[in-house]
């Protein structure tokens, strides 16, 4: 009986052994690679036009700002509640999160400000609005 389960065991493993993908298999998956790869966007800005734009609105900017506000918010929140060190300490510590804060929060507003955005930038005859 022994005999018997080990031999269903290892048959079951050899056989998924070569359920994987062999090399036909890898050649298939290439070619929709290259199907991606071509898309065409004809007359459409918004999606690039390999001069490496994108699409920054100002609802991700407000929810970057936020999100960093709210992270730098809870770490000096816990410089000021560590008792054991001295307030000279505490506030160059402060001073350095809000300074980091503030270069943080200046990326954000120069990638949305940036030329490469392409938010709002509808070319010369598309007329729409967002």
């Amino acid at each position: 009986m022994k005999t018997i389960f080990t031999l269903l065991v290892t048959m079951a493993m050899f056989s998924t052994t070569f359920a994987q993908y062999g090399p036909q298999g890898q050649r298939d998956r290439g070619k929709d690679d290259d199907v991606y790869a071509s898309r065409d966007y004809r007359g459409n800005d918004r999606h690039g036009n390999g001069y490496g734009g994108y699409v920054f609105t100002p609802r991700e900017r407000d929810m970057q700002i936020t999100q960093i506000n709210r992270e730098y918010e809870f770490r000096i929140r816990s410089v000021m509640n560590k008792p054991f060190m001295g307030r000279f300490q505490k506030s160059r510590l402060i001073n350095n999160l809000e300074a980091q804060r503030n270069e943080e929060i200046a990326r954000v507003i120069g990638k949305f400000r940036s030329p490469k955005n392409k938010f709002g930038d509808f070319g010369k005859r598309d007329r729409k609005q967002w």
